[in-house]
């Protein structure tokens, strides 16, 4: 724009209200489109794909306001912010333009309408705040009316508070500005997680300001009945986010009334690392659900349930006494299979109990959400209706008998008020139903009665003129008029005023028409008030008892997940684990529960894990690629995981210690984003097991050091097999290096997978067996895969020319290890081998021709 003066009103306001948002799309209202102007036009129209075009040299798009739902979801989708503003008030007073402002930002974490949410997602926005040693946390959910909060300390590369990311998965970032500029790794962690951020002023992020915002949140003098105290640093993040959805919706999160200090001592620990690998509610390939433990115990039947299972997943127990609870419930549904199908039924009818109450408690419903609500409600107490003293122990405290007594009054008042066809947004005449309310019965016979006049006035005319093509219409810019063919002009009596001319016709209107027009017009508007009123009080009553429909959700919800673990357990053969204190974990034909659900029925070999209290508490696992070591590994963590959300696990036996943490290092990959190569990644994850990991902690670990040179990868393999030994910390740790079975291993479990060979091919059998891999088989492999004939040759020809004389099957040693030996001397991994050759054979339980065997091994180790 060229200067002050060549700027229109209209686009003044624009310009105003554009610097107020500086950081967001402004959707600016004009008449049935929203408008954007400028850099914002020139961002939509390539995000959107709509056409660019300008006026007056200013570049502008826009969009139906009608379809304006689906258009936001792809900006927000692409990032953005979108400040939608409206047309509060029109033209009046002499004013040349609408008055116009900001009714709500819309952005990734504060969505409430269904058309940008994810059923089976919770939408969290976090805040995190630097607190001198600490980081005050704290994640809401405004569609759920979730608010938790939760204090870390700033450990080595900020581990904690990535892990709670992991577990959380934001939608939106909230930061103290002052730290995201000053605190350069800090802000690494952050940026790294590609959501979008927001910065609060200083101010707006301290203890003070949050404890003020929380007190006049709750309309309370104290917050001790959250367990929160003046000073706790929780608040510092609580404020922000607090002060930050309030701005952004433009409206109160009065539906926000539970804030929840998270205690993480009944959690059982899992790091950011391990969340990823072991593909908990999302995968490693494309970050979906499909092939994740979720996604394979997900039997429930409602949006809730899901969401509540993600939750249980991503944060299993770690109370004994909570466990056990939960089993029961899922032992009461399989001891009671008729009562399991009947409450599936019922769940499966029910729509989003609580993210209706949240529309509810905002004022942002519709006559279909009340009429859900009413529907979800008699879903309540039919389901409890039958076994109601069991159910009554799931009850939320809040569910007292007064309470459902208010909820079937008001189902009952819904039931009455509303019509059943009620699909969409208001309508008038069509919400309320007749017989409801006398007075809107009454004018609504009225405007019966007046329009049947008019009828009767047309009928009227046109035998006092005598013209049979008199029509009576209606259009929104000139009223009811009569229209007459002007080839019937000479007709029209003197008392008709003309108000509209058109080619073959004329239209008019009289006194008479003006009054009654009127009058139908006054009842109509009347009865449109009146049954608005009505529909609001309704929404009112509704927000009262906004708290027990959050209830009946949780209560839903519960029920659920429980329906569902056992669902999973009946359908595919899971047993109910006994959790103890005890230190003992034993599986018996454990199996993996996502790989076995793809496979054909049967199909899956199970397999054993034993581990006790003493020094049987590391097993080392060797066996060639692809027999099935990784899944070994993960199957065991998995069957933990699930063990401790209170599930019936896929064996036919198990008892599972209380695990404290849980650790999986398996694969890794450059982080091009941090800066880190495969290697490091790998060593910090490793190092991280090592500082934190306790005698109640289980660890999985597959191939740690390959990512360096052999001698360096094996001399740190050793290092940390050996810490987590003496440590006594249950550990899988499975390795290509087969020479570390050569070393000390009395305090450690050989295992590895069986392979069968038959006609030069292997077979892999899938079979756990005490013992050590003899070979890895990666040619073997590399053949499987397609690798060209004489790249294989040229391989076989230089492991044959360089590793044949290792004592060892040449393709099970790894390059560059040892030097080559002079004067044939036997080398140290030969020594260590026939030690523990000799170590371990048992000569008092031996035949004579054991032992002459035995004899003959050892000549043709020393002579190979």
């Amino acid at each position: 724009m060229n200067g002050q003066e060549t700027v229109t009103p209209m686009m003044q306001q624009y310009l105003d209200l554009k610097r107020q948002h500086q950081h967001e799309v402004l959707f600016f209202r004009l008449g049935d489109f929203y408008e954007m102007f400028m850099d914002d036009a020139k961002q939509v129209s390539r995000i959107l794909n709509i056409t660019l075009t300008s006026r007056n040299g200013v570049p502008m798009c826009g969009i139906p306001h009608h379809a304006a739902k689906s258009y936001l979801k792809r900006l927000i989708e692409a990032g953005k912010k979108i400040a939608i503003c409206e047309q509060i008030e029109l033209p009046q007073d002499g004013r040349s333009i609408a008055t116009r402002e900001v009714v709500q930002i819309i952005t990734p974490g504060t969505v409430i309408e269904d058309e940008f949410l994810e059923e089976q997602d919770t939408t969290f926005v976090f805040a995190a705040v630097l607190a001198g040693k600490d980081i005050s946390c704290s994640w809401c959910s405004l569609t759920e009316g979730l608010f938790f909060m939760e204090v870390l300390r700033q450990d080595r590369n900020w581990e904690s508070l990535r892990s709670l990311l992991a577990m959380v998965k934001p939608k939106e970032i909230v930061v103290n500005e002052d730290d995201h500029i000053t605190d350069a790794s800090f802000a690494s962690v952050i940026d790294n997680l590609q959501v979008m951020t927001s910065r609060m002023p200083a101010w707006q992020c301290t203890v003070k300001h949050g404890y003020r915002s929380l007190k006049e949140h709750c309309d309370t003098v104290t917050l001790k009945q959250f367990g929160i105290a003046e000073h706790d640093t929780h608040l510092a993040s609580a404020g922000a986010l607090l002060g930050y959805v309030t701005a952004t919706l433009k409206s109160s999160v009065a539906h926000v009334t539970n804030f929840l200090k998270i205690d993480r001592k009944d959690e059982l620990q899992i790091d950011e690392a391990s969340r990823k690998n072991l593909e908990l509610v999302s995968n490693l390939e494309d970050g979906s659900k499909t092939r994740t433990l979720f996604s394979t115990i997900d039997m429930t039947k409602s949006s809730g349930g899901a969401r509540l299972l993600k939750r249980w997943i991503s944060a299993p127990l770690c109370d004994l006494e909570q466990i056990r609870d939960r089993q029961k419930e899922v032992k009461w549904f399989l001891d009671h299979a008729k009562e399991l199908e009947r409450v599936r039924d019922i769940l499966g009818s029910i729509l989003d109990v609580v993210r209706l109450s949240t529309r509810v408690s905002m004022r942002r419903c519709v006559p279909r959400d009340l009429v859900s609500i009413s529907r979800s409600i008699a879903a309540f107490f039919i389901m409890v209706s039958i076994e109601s003293e069991h159910y009554r122990t799931l009850f939320p405290d809040i569910l007292t008998d007064e309470m459902l007594e208010q909820l079937l009054l008001l189902m009952e008042q819904l039931d009455a008020a509303l019509n059943d066809q009620c699909n969409g947004p208001f309508t008038a005449g069509q919400t309320i139903r007749k017989g409801y309310d006398e007075q809107l019965d009454l004018l609504r016979d009225q405007h019966r009665t007046f329009n049947s006049n008019l009828n009767d006035y047309v009928e009227k005319i046109k035998e006092e003129t005598k013209i049979p093509t008199v029509k009576l219409a209606y259009n929104k810019v000139i009223g009811h008029y009569i229209e007459i063919p002007k080839t019937h002009s000479a007709k029209v009596p003197s008392q008709f005023y003309r108000k509209q001319t058109l080619v073959n016709a004329e239209r008019y209107t009289t006194e008479e028409l003006s009054r009654m027009e009127s009058e139908l017009v006054a009842s109509e508007d009347a009865a449109e008030r009146l049954e608005r009123q009505i529909f609001e009080n309704l929404v009112e009553r509704c927000a009262y008892l906004v708290n027990g429909f959050n209830a009946i959700a949780q209560f839903f919800s519960t029920v659920d997940c429980f329906q569902s673990l056992a669902s999973v357990a009946k359908s595919y053969g899971y047993c109910m684990p006994e959790v103890t204190k005890e230190g003992i974990l034993s599986i018996e034909e454990g199996r993996h529960p996502v790989v076995e659900r793809y496979l054909p029925l049967g199909t899956f070999v199970a397999n054993p894990l034993e581990m006790g209290n003493g020094n049987d508490r590391f097993c080392l696992i060797t066996g060639p690629n692809m027999a099935g070591k990784s899944t070994y590994l993960r199957q065991n963590a998995l069957i933990v995981v699930l063990a401790q959300i209170g599930s019936c696990v896929p064996a036919r036996k198990a008892r599972i210690p209380l695990i404290d943490k849980l650790f999986c290092r398996i694969g890794a990959s450059d982080n091009l984003a941090r800066g880190e190569s495969t290697f490091l990644v790998e060593m910090q994850e490793a190092a991280f097991i090592i500082r934190t990991a306790t005698d109640r902690s289980f660890v999985i670990m597959d191939e740690i050091g390959r990512g360096t040179s052999t001698q360096d990868g094996m001399s740190i393999a050793y290092a940390v097999m050996r810490y987590l030994v003496d440590k006594k910390i249950k550990t899988l740790f499975a390795t290509h290096y087969h020479e570390l079975t050569m070393l000390d291993t009395s305090d450690v479990e050989l295992l590895t997978l069986e392979v069968a060979e038959s006609n030069n091919r292997i077979i892999f059998l899938r079979k756990l067996i005490k013992g050590i891999a003899d070979s890895s088989y990666g040619l073997h492999v590399a053949a499987m895969a397609g690798m060209p004939s004489n790249v294989l040759k040229i391989a076989r020809q230089f492991q044959k020319r360089h590793f044949e004389d290792y004592g060892m099957r040449s393709d099970s040693v790894q390059f560059d290890l040892f030097k080559e030996h002079e004067n044939g001397a036997v080398s140290a991994p030969e020594t260590s081998k026939l030690a523990a050759m000799i170590a371990n054979f048992n000569l008092e339980h031996s035949t004579p021709v054991q032992a002459m065997t035995f004899v003959e091994q050892l000549k043709e180790e020393l002579g190979s």
